[in-house]
């Protein structure tokens, strides 16, 4: 069934309902903590595709099976990390890339286990230009027994094949569904 709100009550509860991304901009800067134990970190090979004018993310489902794989487009290395951020009182997803969980390996390799500290992350640069700096801060206790949590698992399930095709025509027209195969060596399935 179709979910329908109704009175100000649902707008409140759609604000709330929603998860949070952590996000900076050029040259901001935040303290995280990792909630993630770091061997339950989820990743994913994704697609973000614009679609109506908006980003839709979802998770490729293999060069044999995707949609958007078949129609030529390229998927990236995406991990999900539950952090707390301590500037927003919050708990947020901070979506990485490859890149960023290279330099969270070395963090650990450095620190070990890095969800036992806070971490100062800034942004600097835009778009593809975009480095994430760390700041190892102390070794301090932190209770995350209180907060709620968001499902990762939920987030990153995939759609089906049938469901991706009726998104991704949904904002385009004239696709060729029949396409090969996009070939590259970024994900490996």
């Amino acid at each position: 069934m179709a979910y329908v709100g109704k009175g100000l009550s649902a707008i409140k509860e759609a604000n709330e309902g929603g998860v949070a991304y952590l996000k900076l901009k050029d040259g901001e800067s935040t303290e995280i903590r990792i909630i993630t134990p770091l061997d339950e970190i989820m990743s994913v090979y994704e697609h973000a595709e614009q679609i109506d004018g908006r980003w839709k993310n979802f998770t490729c489902l293999g060069k044999d099976r995707c949609p958007a794989c078949k129609m030529g487009k390229n998927a990236s290395f995406k991990s999900f990390i539950v952090v707390y951020d301590r500037k927003d009182d919050k708990t947020k997803i901070f979506k990485a890339s490859k890149t960023v969980g290279t330099a969270l390996l070395a963090l650990v390799e450095e620190y070990g286990d890095i969800t036992k500290r806070d971490l100062k992350i800034k942004r600097e640069g835009e778009k593809l230009n975009t480095k994430y700096h760390f700041f190892a801060r102390d070794i301090k206790a932190f209770d995350s027994s209180t907060l709620e949590l968001p499902d990762v698992d939920e987030i990153v399930a995939p759609k089906t094949p049938e469901e991706l095709m009726t998104l991704l025509n949904s904002g385009a027209r004239d696709i060729d569904v029949e396409s090969d195969v996009a070939e590259s060596d970024d994900y490996m399935f």
